[in-house]
């Protein structure tokens, strides 16, 4: 599933192209009406139609088009896909919504697995209720961090998971983080010593600015644009790496199941806090 560096590449992508227009109209041209997360084609074209897109923006990884009155809201879950050209005719069947523009352009997206969402909102309260704190905002700082670490009792990769606690983060991140941060996964947040937290405050943020600045990850399905993919992928150091040597200390890197996830470490570099 894309995560922050990934969907804020595709915001990136999409926002100067798109700002400024004026929804003529919209449909479904495959006809799965799921893709509607709340309401449905009717629904959203009464909504939406003549609006004009003010900005677009992300919140965890949620794609936020903000109207002249009210937001549309997409996430793109494990294959969606926003683009401004269409693809072949045969791809019709994964094209789940389209968007007409008064200057007689397009936004598409396309989800092969069909696990991608749409909403309409008229206010983000829903999602700012739903969603944890920014980890790029200003609100993320240190003595947050350390505070709300101290104020739980979970296992780290789960809460690092967990998009109520901190929003945006997924596998991929998560297990370069801890990595680099040289916490084991397993560790519990309460125990983690609080000299430690700094360096993983500083990981967190720094990872993710600099997975952006590479637009993000390619791991199997992600691109963006004309099927541009990310290249930060040959910035990681565990993920995807097991069997490999650790760039740091040469242990072989493994992978191991935490909550259900395959999850990437190096048993020598990463300590257990519990």
């Amino acid at each position: 599933m894309p995560e922050l560096p990934e969907v804020q590449t595709v915001v990136n992508y999409l926002a100067p192209e798109v700002q400024g227009k004026i929804i003529n109209s919209i449909d479904s041209p495959n006809n799965y009406l799921k893709v509607f997360g709340n309401g449905n084609l009717s629904f959203v074209k009464s909504a939406i139609q003549g609006k004009r897109i003010v900005r677009l923006g992300r919140r965890g990884k949620y794609i936020i088009i903000h109207l002249n009155k009210g937001h549309l809201i997409f996430h793109l879950r494990m294959t969606g896909k926003l683009l401004l050209q269409g693809l072949q005719k045969k791809f019709d069947k994964h094209l789940s919504f389209r968007i007409d523009f008064n200057d007689n352009s397009n936004l598409y997206f396309y989800d092969t697995r069909k696990f991608g969402r749409i909403y309409f909102s008229k206010t983000l309260n829903w999602l700012e209720q739903k969603l944890g704190i920014e980890p790029l905002s200003m609100e993320f700082n240190l003595l947050w961090l350390t505070q709300s670490l101290g104020q739980r009792k979970r296992m780290m990769k789960p809460l690092l998971f967990d998009q109520s606690f901190i929003a945006g983060l997924g596998n991929i991140y998560i297990d370069e983080i801890l990595w680099k941060s040289n916490i084991h996964p397993l560790s519990l947040s309460n125990k983690i010593p609080e000299q430690i937290i700094p360096d993983l405050y500083k990981c967190i943020r720094s990872i993710l600015k600099n997975a952006i600045l590479f637009n993000g990850t390619t791991f199997i399905n992600f691109s963006f644009g004309e099927n541009q993919m990310g290249e930060f992928g040959e910035q990681l150091n565990v993920f995807g790496k097991q069997g490999r040597p650790c760039p740091d200390c040469g242990e072989e890197i493994k992978k191991i199941r935490v909550a259900q996830r395959g999850t990437h470490m190096c048993n020598r570099c990463q300590i257990l806090y519990m």
